[in-house]
């Protein structure tokens, strides 16, 4: 892992999730970027407080603000290399063009920025990126602190094979962190043959890789049954594949990476 992108508001979540990523820079001796996106226009015109401000005085201030942030995280004497970069435009769009022309291994950022109860309740905009994110996608809940990934937990779908590429990532993701992977696979077929191959298949895929192996029979809430599996192994990371899903299914659906990405309390690394 050669660059991670942290991507921030400035909101006391954003700025702890900042934390978080300047150690694990410093743990994986990667470079960090820190992104701020703005719009150069008022929010609100409505507001008397919100008067027009012009793209060259936005810019400034979110440099302004990048560069105190950036200080701080220098403060904690870890000598991670770290670059500031305030860009304008929509979030979704910015964070794919800086991604890309960084060439980012990981983006970061928070679940929730100022508003986390409406973020639990409606989404956000780090749950909607799953589903679009072309770079492995690591959420930090609220009052979450680094101490380490050396216990993953990854949850494969059995009735949807694993993308190849991404199960071969995550498991890089896992050797680069030194951890233990505990996989739990779901089923809802549990007498399905091909249910039983699919396990097969991916036990002999970890042969080289420390890790413990669960089967579930699906039963209940997919996403309590990974949280409470999680909590109960002590996880430090949910590792997800998040299967790419059409736009009519996007336009009246959730999928379960989203849903995790809602509710968990756990760092959650979606891994495309």
């Amino acid at each position: 892992m050669k660059t991670i992108i942290l991507a921030t508001d400035f909101s006391p979540m954003a700025n702890q999730a900042a934390m978080f990523a300047n150690q694990l820079a410093h743990d994986q001796k990667a470079s960090l970027i820190l992104l701020h996106i703005y719009q150069g226009w008022a929010t609100d015109p409505a507001r008397t407080d919100d008067v027009f401000r012009s793209e060259d005085t936005v810019r400034a201030n979110s440099e302004e603000a990048l560069q105190r942030l950036a200080d701080t995280l220098g403060e904690g004497g870890m000598a991670v290399p770290i670059r500031c970069i305030a860009h304008e435009g929509s979030v979704k769009a910015t964070l794919r063009l800086v991604s890309q022309s960084e060439g980012a291994d990981l983006l970061m950022m928070s679940t929730v920025g100022s508003t986390p109860r409406t973020a639990q309740i409606m989404g956000s905009v780090a749950s909607e990126l799953i589903a679009e994110t072309e770079i492995p996608l690591l959420l930090i809940p609220p009052g979450v602190t680094y101490g380490g990934l050396k216990n993953v937990v990854l949850c494969i779908n059995l009735a949807a094979p694993p993308d190849t590429i991404a199960f071969g990532r995550a498991l890089g993701f896992s050797r680069s962190f030194g951890s233990v992977i505990n996989v739990l696979c779901v089923s809802y077929n549990m007498d399905d043959a091909d249910t039983h191959e699919q396990a097969k298949q991916i036990r002999q895929l970890l042969i080289q890789q420390p890790h413990t192996f669960t089967i579930n029979a699906g039963e209940g809430e997919i996403h309590d049954t990974l949280l409470n599996f999680a909590h109960d192994s002590k996880a430090n990371l949910i590792m997800m594949l998040p299967q790419m899903r059409n736009w009519f299914w996007k336009l009246f659906s959730e999928g379960e990476t989203q849903r995790m990405a809602r509710l968990t309390d756990i760092p959650l690394l979606a891994v495309v």
